[in-house]
């Protein structure tokens, strides 16, 4: 279960971090969004990923959860490129 939440904790990061950018904006959206909500955006999926880490130190050990957390955003980052090559295809 642990995994299943830091994995999701993960993908919204990733999610925050790309709708961050200008470039993806324009493809999720079709506008771009304003500066402090771009600030927004990336503190949010800043934390969200750091949420992700404290989940998985905490359910995990802080050795095997820093070993985990590393897979967990590789797995999160793979599964928002996914979706983002998707929806631009």
């Amino acid at each position: 279960m642990i995994h299943i939440v830091a994995i999701c904790a993960a993908i919204l990061g990733f999610g925050c971090l790309c709708a961050a950018m200008a470039r993806h904006q324009t493809d999720m959206l079709g506008r771009k969004l304003p500066s402090p909500v771009q600030q927004q955006f990336r503190r949010a999926g800043g934390a969200l990923l750091l949420v992700a880490l404290a989940i998985d130190m905490a359910g995990l050990g802080i050795a095997y959860g820093a070993i985990a957390w590393f897979g967990h955003l590789t797995t999160g980052a793979v599964m928002v490129l996914a979706i983002l090559k998707w929806k631009t295809a």
